[in-house]
């Protein structure tokens, strides 16, 4: 029985202390002025806050409309993601910015819903965005019901 409760007690203190493998400190679209026409471009800054390199950082998310609805480009896609390749170092802080997004006559927001992780020399971790989590992970995004299902 004692052995029991120093092992919950480990496990329960190793869960803790785990921290985030990334955190994005900014993640937000903004408007690129590219050959003269103006895009919208997302810009990802994020801190690898983990003991391990990172070869490949994808995070998946939805633009988002003022009221919470997923926004669909003009193919009717609501869900887009974001490849980095590393290496990422770690307690260091990269900036990347990604394609043109057109998005017509709206002001959207990207939210996350996931983040994938491999490891240079090998292993990967998959993050859910979740309600309880996304601070931990993303800092500069404010938890949002999106409504996945409405065709905006």
């Amino acid at each position: 029985m004692k052995k029991r409760v120093i092992l919950a007690i480990m496990t329960v203190a190793m869960s803790m202390s785990m921290s985030a493998q990334v955190q994005f400190s900014r993640f937000k679209y903004y408007v690129a002025n590219i050959m003269d026409f103006s895009h919208l471009q997302l810009e990802a800054k994020f801190k690898v806050t983990g003991e391990r390199n990172i070869k490949y950082l994808n995070v998946f998310y939805s633009p988002l409309n003022s009221v919470g609805d997923a926004i669909v480009d003009e193919d009717g896609h609501k869900y887009f993601h974001i490849y980095c390749t590393g290496p990422f170092e770690p307690k260091n802080s990269y900036t990347k910015h990604f394609d043109p997004y057109f998005f017509v006559g709206k002001k959207p927001s990207p939210f996350p819903s996931k983040i994938v992780i491999d490891y240079m020399g090998g292993g990967s971790d998959t993050i859910q965005i979740t309600k309880d989590n996304i601070k931990k992970y993303f800092p500069c995004v404010k938890w949002v019901d999106v409504d996945y299902n409405r065709k905006f």
